[in-house]
């Protein structure tokens, strides 16, 4: 993929964070297996550190975490990923600061991935020093970029969406 500069950055951007959704997240914590076919079951986090993709905060020791399989994309085609995700077991209430990026991950390495109206990836930027509000806001101000998807910088998993605030 060529590396592709975008417009001027041009300040602050509004933009809304999205986790995922309470349906979705409360049906994974009562199956017994998920939509593609994996067993289900709660398991008790040894080391803190895995992030809960509905209130997206990272896992503590001791709390319960189920993993299952999801897919962040509604159109079929090529980038349409399924990858492993976690929820609290034991329920959590839905990311709610939406206008900001969550606190676990604002300062740590993470992958952000800009798509197009299509869910074709258009930009990827990989944000080691602490800057990726910023980085959303430049990826956010491309025309042709319709959202970001925040990634795991060690496992590539999806963790979260990020959209431009469209004004009324």
């Amino acid at each position: 993929m060529a590396l592709k500069v975008g417009p001027a950055y041009a300040g602050p951007m509004s933009f809304i964070v999205t986790s995922l959704d309470t349906a979705v997240a409360d049906e994974m914590r009562t199956a017994s297996l998920d939509p593609y076919g994996n067993d289900l079951h709660a398991e008790t986090q040894t080391k803190p550190g895995n992030p809960c993709r509905h209130c997206l905060r990272r896992a503590k020791e001791g709390e319960r975490l189920v993993l299952f399989s999801y897919s962040p994309f509604d159109a079929r085609n090529p980038y349409k990923e399924v990858g492993p995700v976690f929820v609290h077991a034991d329920g959590c209430p839905r990311y709610a600061k939406n206008d900001r990026l969550p606190e676990d991950f604002s300062n740590r390495p993470i992958v952000l991935r800009g798509y197009d109206a299509e869910q074709r990836i258009a930009e990827v930027s990989v944000v080691v020093d602490g800057s990726t509000e910023r980085r959303v806001e430049e990826l956010l101000a491309d025309p042709g970029i319709e959202f970001v998807h925040a990634r795991s910088f060690t496992h590539g998993c999806y963790l979260f969406r990020v959209d431009r605030t469209v004004s009324p």
